[in-house]
C-alpha cells in the first residue's frame, strides 16, 4: 500500500493545527475575565450579580441561572429546546447566554472601565 500522506499534506496539516493552537491560545491568555453578570428579561434589568459569589438564581420561574467558582451558566429552563443550557459555561467580558423563548440574556460584563466607557465619557 502507498503512502496515503504526501510530505506537502502533513506540513499543511501541521500548520493548520499549528494556526489553530496559536488562535485558540491568545484567546485564553487576552480574554479579560468578567466580575459580574447582568441578567436582563424582556430587555429590562433582572438584576446584576458577582462572580466572586457562588449562587443560584431563579430568574421568573423559567430559568436557573448558577454561579460557580467564577464562572456562570444555565442550570435549568423550561423553554422547549434548551439551547441556553447547552451554550455552556461563560466568564470572560462580553460572553453571553441567551434564552430567546424566555427572552432572557445573561451577560458577563467587566468590573474594569472599557475604552469606549472612557471615551463616552
Amino acid at each position: 500500500m502507498k503512502n496515503i500522506l504526501k510530505k506537502k499534506d502533513i506540513i499543511l496539516i501541521i500548520a493548520v493545527l499549528l494556526v489553530a493552537g496559536i488562535a485558540f491560545g491568545a484567546k485564553t491568555l487576552f480574554s479579560e475575565k468578567g466580575g459580574e453578570i447582568t441578567i436582563t428579561v424582556d430587555g429590562k434589568v433582572y438584576g446584576t450579580y458577582s462572580l466572586d459569589k457562588d449562587q443560584t438564581i431563579d430568574v421568573d420561574d423559567h430559568n436557573t441561572v448558577v454561579i460557580k467558582e467564577g464562572v456562570a451558566y444555565m442550570e435549568d429552563a423550561d423553554c422547549p429546546d434548551k439551547l441556553c443550557i447547552k451554550q455552556g459555561k461563560i466568564d470572560s467580558n462580553g460572553e453571553k447566554i441567551v434564552c430567546l423563548p424566555n427572552k432572557t440574556i445573561v451577560e458577563i460584563k467587566s468590573d474594569k472601565e472599557s475604552e469606549e466607557d472612557v471615551k463616552v465619557k
